[in-house]
């Protein structure tokens, strides 16, 4: 059974979000009430970016007994970095001929490396989105060694190590909000928000919840019911936190929601039920492999539709021409460069994988 399929949809809903949450606050139904306070907390959709790349590279390679470096980061280049390039040339020139913004060329060089969340002040220059990206890089390359250490522990050592890792960032981040006195300014929030080191935790419990559901596709029990109220139970908490005044709302983001991601993800992976079947359905698929041209192609999209419409901030109807623009642009994207660079990629240099 390729849980995975069912779990490609959610990259969409959270790309959706982030988007939303980026430009859409403002756009009715997204401004008003209950609504607009969850799209407000949009940003924690990239934490569970990370928690489902965790995730899905141990489904992926899990059950593998040996990941081979060179073959597994070059899968990993030919996934993001032909649509990730272009994206940061097409940003890049649309700052500097349309919105007269010239970027120093420290933020080019990292950028285009995808170095530039390790340098806070740096790291939303150019195609801000693209941070996230800088962290994923970080994760693919400590994914094989990550499974080579944790191959040597017992199930029960992985879960207290990791629960631990969690524990620690936590209060880390704890530490940070209400104890750490940086100088105010763009440098101090954007270290403690988008360091790389910080959301390990969150890719740390992704690989975790893999785990749980390669344990319990391996036994021979049905676990349907356990599994809905798993991803029901987690999803109402994950709104609740979100949208209601409480102590942890603070420490939501840097992996404070990955216990609920958790629930949410490993229930919908074992349930099997109308809504599993619809995430696993040919169109749910295809918007979840196009989310990561969408993820990363927002901003320069919208710049291009700043332009169209004359104006600094979509609105109504110009955000939802903008937004179905850029979802089928996106598809559009996926299917006639994104595929054909990653095939021609994996033919050239290694074996070809659709992982």
């Amino acid at each position: 059974m390729n849980y995975i399929t069912q779990l490609t949809f959610l990259r969409f809903i959270a790309a959706l979000l982030i988007i939303v949450f980026h430009f859409g606050s403002t756009t009715a139904p997204f401004d008003t009430g209950f609504i607009n306070a969850f799209v407000r907390e949009g940003s924690i959709a990239v934490s569970f970016f990370f928690f489902l790349s965790g995730t899905v590279l141990f489904l992926t390679y899990g059950t593998k007994s040996r990941i081979h470096p060179r073959q597994f980061y070059l899968k990993r280049f030919a996934r993001i970095y032909p649509v990730y390039v272009i994206a940061f040339l097409i940003t890049l020139l649309l700052g500097m001929f349309v919105l007269n913004a010239y970027p120093k060329g420290l933020a080019i060089i990292l950028q285009l490396f995808s170095l530039h969340a390790w340098y806070p002040g740096s790291c939303l220059s150019i195609n801000f989105p693209g941070w996230s990206i800088s962290v994923e890089v970080f994760f693919y390359l400590l994914f094989p060694v990550i499974m080579y250490l944790l191959r040597k522990l017992s199930f029960k050592q992985q879960v207290i190590l990791i629960c631990s890792v969690w524990l620690l960032s936590l209060a880390q981040h704890y530490y940070f909000i209400y104890h750490l006195h940086l100088p105010p300014g763009p440098e101090s929030d954007q270290f403690m928000l988008y360091f790389p080191l910080w959301h390990l935790n969150t890719f740390l419990f992704g690989i975790l919840a893999g785990s749980i559901i390669q344990r319990m596709q391996q036994t021979e029990k049905k676990h349907f019911n356990a599994a809905r109220l798993s991803y029901v139970v987690g999803s109402v908490l994950f709104v609740l936190l979100l949208v209601t005044n409480n102590p942890f709302r603070p420490l939501v983001h840097n992996g404070g929601m990955s216990p609920l991601f958790l629930l949410i993800i490993v229930g919908l992976a074992m349930d099997r039920s109308l809504i599993t079947k619809a995430l696993s359905h040919n169109y749910c698929i295809l918007l979840g492999n196009a989310s990561y041209s969408m993820y990363i192609l927002q901003w320069p999209v919208y710049i291009i539709f700043g332009q169209l419409f004359g104006t600094d901030t979509l609105s109504g109807a110009s955000f939802y021409t903008y937004l179905i623009s850029l979802i089928t642009i996106s598809c559009i994207t996926y299917f006639f460069f994104e595929k054909g660079m990653r095939s021609f990629i994996l033919r050239k240099w290694g074996r070809s994988d659709t992982a």
